[in-house]
């Protein structure tokens, strides 16, 4: 038998090698296509997740009938901003700072002229150069606000019916809660301003990870936050708002009140938790923040287009009211606008003050009619202690006109991330 030649051999292998590359690359790009494709088509339930009891389990087709349709639930609706930890640039000198304190007041008296409340969030860099500032007598008398040169920004902020959230997302909430109180003589709310709740991943909706919102504000056994930079301070949350994704691709969408759990709890009532979360319903619109956030997102609702279509989907009849000779429901939905006096983002400038006006006229004749009452945060929580016997419910996206098309941007963006 003729023997092979080394050279033989050795080409042999080669192509072996050769055949065997090629079928990893082949597989491991039918993997990557797999993952995304699986995604893409992964569907969410198309029935609406109302949850009504203690532990917010699922209403089934069989219970329906113990729900009420009466097309009669009023939508209390706040009003919210914050700012920054990258705001220091914006506000680091006297001049900065004078800008953007004249644009802030002109956004409460804009607000105040509707008779509506706002919870003004802060991050630390703007309450350190208001408390630099504002400390200052001869700069309060120069820019003195309502005949009293004693009165600082925020002091004169609360009587036009102004509230104070910590907002933090780097910096430490008791810290920015003890300036306030204690430097600039004001009350700090109960309220999270904001925190990152989602980042892209797989464990929810297929291409969304839980984070843990307790970690993000550095929650402690005892329910407190203790200070950082100020070992004095101490501050105990009680109202969670605006849980999100960051750049606001894809945040919690949620209208109703509940006491969520940590990471893949949150959707989950613990009724024992001393922390409610007053559900945001879609907050960003484009007539108060313009067509993109910074981050590139796109705003899908106009002229108050969400909160019209809540207040539609309850007067369908579309959304259930309560439990027959049972508890109500509450509905609730917030209001993004900016801290700034003008938005640059998505193309056109567009004016805060402006943008106030219009949509807060856009909400007049709901306001008349009584299907939306505007309310602060810690407010709406009171109302649904008390009048709504603490009743954990919240209503998703999903039914909503533009859920499909705010869900696959959101899957687009996790989708780029994954291939960087």
């Amino acid at each position: 038998m003729e023997q092979e030649t080394p050279e033989i051999t050795q080409s042999t292998n080669k192509a072996l090698i050769g055949i065997i590359v090629g079928l990893v690359i082949v597989l491991s790009a039918v993997v990557v296509w797999g993952y995304y494709k699986f995604s893409e088509d992964a569907s969410v339930p198309d029935e609406e997740q109302v949850f009504v009891t203690d532990n917010l389990e699922d209403i089934d087709n069989d219970e329906v009938g113990d729900l009420v349709y009466d097309a009669d639930a009023t939508v209390y609706v706040t009003i919210y901003s914050h700012n920054e930890d990258s705001w220091e640039s914006k506000v680091n000198t006297e001049e900065k700072y004078f800008r953007y304190r004249e644009a802030l007041i002109d956004r409460a008296h804009a607000l105040a002229k509707y008779d509506v409340e706002w919870n003004w969030q802060s991050d630390q860099p703007v309450i350190e150069a208001m408390a630099e500032y504002e400390d200052d007598p001869e700069f309060r008398a120069v820019n003195d606000l309502s005949g009293d040169a004693d009165k600082n920004v925020l002091e004169y902020l609360e009587t036009l019916g102004v509230h104070f959230d910590p907002h933090a997302h780097k910096n430490n909430y008791a810290d920015i809660a003890y300036l306030m109180e204690e430097h600039l003589g004001v009350d700090a709310t109960s309220v999270i301003g904001g925190l990152t709740h989602v980042e892209c991943g797989r464990e929810y909706l297929d291409f969304l990870d839980y984070m843990s919102w307790h970690d993000a504000i550095d929650l402690q056994s005892d329910g407190y936050v203790y200070g950082d930079d100020y070992p004095d301070a101490k501050w105990k949350p009680e109202i969670l708002s605006d849980p999100g994704m960051g750049g606001h691709w894809f945040d919690d969408y949620s209208s109703g009140v509940w006491k969520p759990g940590d990471e893949d709890d949150f959707y989950s009532h613990y009724p024992n938790s001393d922390i409610a979360y007053i559900g945001e319903g879609y907050p960003h619109d484009v007539t108060i923040i313009g067509e993109h956030h910074a981050s590139g997102a796109a705003v899908w609702s106009e002229d108050g287009a969400y909160i019209k279509e809540l207040v539609g989907k309850i007067e369908s009849a579309e959304f259930p009211t309560g439990v027959l000779d049972g508890p109500r429901f509450m509905y609730t939905a917030s209001v993004h606008i900016r801290d700034t006096d003008v938005v640059t983002e998505g193309g056109n400038a567009v004016n805060t003050v402006e943008g106030i006006n219009s949509f807060m006229d856009e909400m007049q004749a709901l306001r008349d009619s009584g299907k939306v009452i505007f309310v602060d945060f810690e407010e709406a929580a009171r109302i649904w202690e008390e009048e709504y016997d603490s009743e954990p419910y919240f209503v998703n996206l999903e039914s909503f006109s533009f859920y499909e098309e705010l869900k696959s941007e959101a899957f687009g963006r996790c989708a780029e991330e994954a291939h960087r």
